[in-house]
């Protein structure tokens, strides 16, 4: 069941979203489908710990069997929730991606293969255009990937430019695992070098970047 699927759903059990026995503590006035975002939160907040449901019922201001009918949905929906009998609720941890093999980074997604370079701090290569249309090879430290308003970015040292670049991710065409990893570089130093200020909307004849995006 999708998000979609569980509004309608909590819509239908309970359409004001409170407790029948009373109201919802701190977040009274919201309905059912921003409980459970409350709820998961804290599951997740806890994890690997377990929290009971009178724990959860106290936090958010209902009664344990209305946390009860909450966690039976969003198990119904997916959430890998574990119930440990006299122990309470656990969200189990999102298993890792697999690695990526080179072949696998070379043919597969983009966005899938910064993903992963970023989580190894593996060298990635790039075939990169510039906003001025200029084609280039370029070898990068990631750093992370960052989402700007109007695009997303990854931050990273460019090796041919000896510095710190961003580089928006529309305009990689491939990318490619082509070394191993590398220790990280100072975060904030990067992103004091850039001084990049707030991207700018596309215009209608094509993207555009920041003012001082990768060159």
């Amino acid at each position: 069941m999708g998000p979609t699927g569980a509004r309608a759903s909590a819509r239908e059990t309970n359409p004001q979203g409170r407790d029948n026995a009373g109201g919802v503590g701190d977040h009274e006035g919201v309905d059912r489908v921003d409980r459970l975002l409350v709820l998961i939160a804290e599951l997740r907040a806890a994890a690997p710990e377990p929290l009971t449901s009178g724990e959860l019922a106290e936090r958010l201001g209902v009664s344990a069997r209305t946390v009860r009918r909450d966690l039976e949905l969003l198990i119904h929906g997916g959430l890998p929730v574990r119930s440990r009998r006299g122990r309470g609720h656990v969200l189990t941890a999102e298993p890792a991606p697999p690695p990526l093999s080179e072949a696998a980074s070379l043919v597969g997604p983009v966005r899938d293969t910064l993903a992963a370079a970023v989580r190894s701090r593996r060298v990635v290569r790039l075939a990169y255009t510039d906003r001025s249309g200029a084609r280039s090879l370029r070898d990068v430290e990631p750093q992370c990937l960052v989402l700007g308003p109007h695009a997303e970015y990854l931050v990273g040292w460019c090796r041919m430019r000896d510095g710190p670049r961003m580089f928006r991710v529309d305009r990689i065409g491939a990318a490619y695992l082509a070394g191993r990893a590398v220790p990280a570089r100072d975060l904030d130093g990067l992103t004091a070098a850039l001084r990049v200020p707030l991207p700018r909307a596309p215009a209608d004849d094509g993207p555009r970047g920041a003012r001082r995006g990768a060159r």
